[in-house]
């Protein structure tokens, strides 16, 4: 099936992870007339269409050029050849399509989708007998992970601090009605997706249960390894009836803690140690642990950089990160909080903010909606706002966002978007020639390390900060999460441009910097411009340390953020972000030898007195020992 519109490159990419149920259609009524749909394409492969029965994701609908779907399979793919073969076996040419009409109209066919080229096409899991004039509803069961019981299941959706796992029910669907464990059906469920497409929160704690035997479900119904069930539309109707007559009030089952209610000051406190604590408890809440001191290194990244990014591989929590944030200031998603999805067809800043006919004085404006909020923005200076740029190296940065690269970093009253000249007329009124990027404004970018992203370019690295989230074990992650303090809900409070810039400082010069740390940075940048040729900490990335260092909040005591660890991860964010090049250019600075005997130039600076007066540098030496490391893989360092 062609699409009206390309897939997402994220919904794409797992999109051949879904699971339909749905029935071959060997033929139709069109126009009174009747028209086959099961034939020899060429001399070889056979192809055949499928009506889906089970629900398809509002996302993968959009797409389609029509409501009344047929997907189209072929036994040009091998997996269906195979599927197909067995009930073709010993079947002469003329006989084969016959045959497989009489098969096709008594079965239905378990799927998948793939996507290629703007086109879907069917994957066969399996035929099945069964209804073939109804519709199914999907049954997720949960998947413990490790060893546990229902117990600690049931703990999990009535605590809602540790989440459930429904490995063949993803995220694009509509929240499942039910989800089932060990001989118990679980409803009135508010599930809430987490940081991958499979795991879930629940955050209504009020989750009721009914005994259901596992032989009944695999008896009677389709299912794909035990994990997911597709159930007629009949019996999916009287299971809803039977349970809303049997079901019980799920309690605990284990001893637990009570979750302690939010702290009384910090309900009304408007003063960054209650934000940033609220901010933590929010990703708690949502599932994402983080060192604290990381989620206070974003924070004050986000204060005083014009652009904040964070970095790391997929599936890492950043988008969920800065979304959290914006809402953690009151900011609404969609409206005062903008998610822009970058594509790798983003060329010029006119895919950001639209352009200006001329012929018709009417402004074209993007999707993305960016040229709306900055408007709206400079109208409402005492409200605060985030963009939030997702994926943005799917494309070259320095292309898309060069207008605002430029213009961020200058004095406030200078920083003017021009969307068209003075001289053009248009027609609707509401966008201007020039618009004012104020201080009310955070932008935050995220970006995947890996083969499908971009490199960038020193003028970029020279300007931003990439924060690398530093992610735990699994088993870590487990065991912090039944230790930590998590509220029963934390509240709301809206921060304003003028509190957010209260918290802000700024200064225009190194004067926040020692000597020691100013001769450091200064034998820093002699020791690679002996390797590289060039200086790479420049006079704005000294500028922007002092800043991040006055920008560090004032906390108490068992919170604060030391100024020797700030260097550390200023350093790791800002300047290590510019070593890269070849073995031959870095093997001096980085160090090689199969067991790194050879610690290189820049771990010695680190490690000599001068360094330990600045700071101890742990995280800026286990970024420089990643790079060694991959120094010596793949020859080269980016």
């Amino acid at each position: 099936m062609k699409l009206k519109r390309a897939l997402t490159q994220k919904l794409a990419k797992k999109m051949h992870n879904f699971l339909f149920l749905g029935k071959i259609v060997t033929e139709r009524i069109v126009d009174n007339e009747k028209q086959t749909l099961l034939y020899y394409e060429d001399e070889d492969y056979i192809r055949f269409y499928v009506e889906c029965l089970s629900p398809i994701p509002q996302k993968l609908k959009v797409s389609f050029s029509t409501q009344e779907v047929l997907f189209v399979g072929t036994t040009a793919n091998k997996n269906n050849e195979s599927k197909i073969k067995p009930l073709i076996k010993n079947k002469k040419k003329d006989e084969i399509i016959a045959g497989l009409k009489k098969i096709f109209d008594t079965k239905l066919v378990m799927f998948r989708l793939e996507y290629a080229n703007e086109v879907i096409t069917v994957d066969i899991v399996d035929f099945y007998d069964g209804k073939r004039d109804t519709t199914y509803s999907l049954l997720p069961v949960i998947e413990l992970r490790g060893e546990g019981k229902r117990e600690e299941v049931e703990n999990r959706l009535i605590k809602g601090s540790l989440p459930i796992h429904l490995p063949k029910y993803y995220n694009d669907f509509d929240q499942p009605e039910f989800v089932y464990y060990d001989n118990r059906l679980y409803g009135n469920l508010f599930l809430k997706s987490m940081m991958n497409d499979i795991s879930y929160l629940e955050k209504q704690n009020q989750v009721t249960y009914q005994e259901y035997e596992v032989e009944e479900l695999n008896n009677s119904f389709i299912h794909s390894n035990h994990l997911i069930y597709f159930i007629p539309e009949k019996h999916w109707e009287e299971l809803k009836k039977n349970y809303k007559k049997e079901c019980k009030e799920l309690i605990y089952t284990q001893d637990y803690q009570e979750k302690q209610t939010f702290p009384i000051e910090w309900t009304i406190d408007q003063s960054e140690n209650a934000f940033i604590e609220r901010f933590y408890q929010n990703c708690l809440q949502q599932g994402l642990l983080y060192e604290k001191k990381d989620i206070i290194n974003f924070h004050i990244c986000c204060k005083f950089q014009a652009l904040t990014i964070l970095g790391g591989v997929s599936g890492t929590g950043k988008s969920q990160l800065a979304r959290i944030y914006g809402e953690t200031l009151g900011l609404e998603f969609s409206k005062e909080l903008l998610f822009v999805p970058i594509t790798p067809s983003y060329r010029e800043h006119y895919d950001l903010l639209g352009y200006l006919n001329p012929s018709t004085g009417i402004y074209i404006d993007s999707e993305t909606g960016l040229t709306k909020l900055l408007i709206e923005a400079e109208q409402f200076p005492h409200r605060m706002y985030m963009v939030i740029f997702d994926e943005m190296n799917l494309s070259q940065i320095e292309h898309w966002f060069s207008k605002f690269l430029s213009i961020l970093e200058m004095p406030l009253e200078k920083r003017v978007i021009t969307l068209f000249h003075d001289h053009n007329v248009v027609i609707n009124q509401f966008y201007k020639p020039k618009v004012k990027i104020g201080n009310n404004i955070i932008f935050v970018g995220t970006v995947n390390f890996d083969e499908t992203s971009s490199e960038f370019s020193l003028r970029l690295l020279d300007r931003v900060n990439i924060i690398s989230l530093r992610s735990t074990s699994f088993v870590n992650y487990y065991e912090r999460m039944n230790q930590e303090n998590i509220y029963e809900s934390v509240p709301q409070v809206y921060i304003n441009a003028e509190l957010y810039n209260d918290w802000t400082n700024y200064t225009s010069s190194s004067l926040e910097l020692t000597k020691d740390e100013l001769s450091f940075f200064d034998e820093f940048n002699n020791v690679i411009e002996q390797s590289l040729s060039e200086r790479i900490i420049s006079p704005r990335m000294i500028k922007d340390l002092s800043n991040y260092l006055v920008n560090i909040p004032n906390l108490p005591s068992h919170n604060q953020f030391e100024r020797k660890e700030a260097i550390d991860l200023f350093v790791k964010q800002r300047v290590l972000t510019k070593v890269r090049g070849l073995l031959a250019n870095l093997e001096e600075l980085i160090g090689t030898g199969e067991n790194n005997e050879q610690e290189g130039i820049l771990i010695s600076l680190m490690q000599s007195n001068l360094g330990r007066k600045v700071s101890d540098f742990e995280h800026s030496i286990h970024e420089l020992k990643k790079k060694r490391k991959q120094l010596e893989i793949d020859g080269y360092v980016n």
